[in-house]
């Protein structure tokens, strides 16, 4: 079956040939307390530095997914305010858990035909709440539009959903205080596992400002970062495939992705039935592609890529009836699109 799907997506090549190596190194029978776990997550705060550019005073952290640190940020920091900066759906329903948990916030929707600037936001908080790609209609925050954020809110802590993102894009750590992604997305791993990276400022917030009520909060995840150990038992075999991960993550994997996109838009802005959702080159993801259909169309086109074993992403949230998604993601080949191409 060649996914398309965006996340869980296609995974990388050589996963399995990882899996076995994994079994036969018997971290997966050790306990998270054991120095052989303990030197696992240290092997993967490594790698992010050396193959990923994180500065070594951004800590890597571990959670069960993106959709995880929602409520984990709400709660920790339940006496903060929130601003929640979107445009789709992924983006809103972070919004909801802030709203549901009762934190003081405020949203700010922007079109998804437009870049966000921060220049003339009027609206102030303490946690800033963003999303680099929507994964719900294919836009995503230029460096520029991260920066103006992280300018405009230099006394605030900046967090980022960087889901369908890390690993697909090259991204400036110091924009953001608190970046968070599941794995099962442009990592090109099995889903159940999220990555929380979180810079000095954050730390030192969550330390001496934070909530300590729940079982997996901010300031627990941080102590036992510190020495390398986590809350609870985590997703080991998770994290030792990111780290086999991280060791493949290259520069020029990000200009791949963005010209093969480029080609992507190209190729839909002719064809007689599917149409971009973006026209707006400034907003367009490198990673996830939106194309507007009907829905008598997207029938049909599902059930002839089924029978050629393929599997594509339908439309999310308003614009679930009217679009279908298709993955960008590392783990995809050229010779994959050329396949899914030849279908469509």
């Amino acid at each position: 079956m060649l996914n398309f799907y965006p996340g869980p997506s296609k995974l990388f090549p050589g996963i399995e040939l990882c899996i076995q190596d994994a079994i036969a190194s018997g971290i997966l029978s050790m306990n998270h307390r054991s120095a052989e776990f303990m030197q696992l997550y240290a092997l993967v705060q490594e790698r992010f530095e050396t193959h990923y550019n994180l500065p070594k005073d951004y800590k890597v952290h571990f959670i069960s997914s993106a959709t995880e640190c929602w409520t984990i940020l709400a709660q920790s920091f339940a006496h903060r305010s929130f601003l929640h900066i979107y445009n789709g759906s992924f983006g809103k329903k972070w919004m909801e858990v802030s709203r549901q948990s009762g934190i003081e916030h405020i949203s700010r929707v922007f079109d998804i035909h437009n870049t966000y600037t921060a220049e003339t936001e009027n609206a102030a908080a303490d946690i800033i709440c963003t999303t680099l790609v929507e994964t719900s209609n294919g836009t995503f925050l230029s460096s520029d539009a991260l920066t103006s954020i992280r300018k405009k809110f230099s006394g605030s802590l900046v967090a980022v959903d960087a889901t369908s993102a890390l690993a697909g894009l090259s991204v400036n750590w110091e924009d953001a205080d608190i970046w968070f992604a599941s794995v099962q997305k442009c990592f090109g791993l099995p889903s159940g596992l999220g990555v929380l990276i979180l810079s000095p400022q954050a730390i030192k917030q969550i330390e001496t400002n934070s909530s300590d009520i729940h079982f997996n909060s901010l300031k627990r995840i941080v102590e036992n970062g510190a020495t390398f150990q986590t809350t609870h038992t985590p997703n080991i075999l998770g994290i030792y495939l990111l780290a086999e991960r991280l060791k493949e993550i290259k520069p020029i994997d990000f200009l791949i992705l963005k010209e093969r996109m480029s080609y992507l838009y190209t190729h839909f802005s002719n064809h007689p039935s599917l149409q971009p959702l973006l026209i707006e080159s400034s907003v367009q993801s490198p990673t996830v592609l939106t194309l507007k259909c009907d829905e008598e169309y997207t029938g049909q086109l599902k059930k002839s890529l089924k029978a050629q074993q393929i599997i594509i992403g339908s439309g999310y949230g308003v614009w679930k009836e009217n679009t279908i998604r298709i993955a960008n993601f590392p783990a995809h080949t050229n010779a994959d699109f050329e396949k899914l191409l030849a279908v469509i």
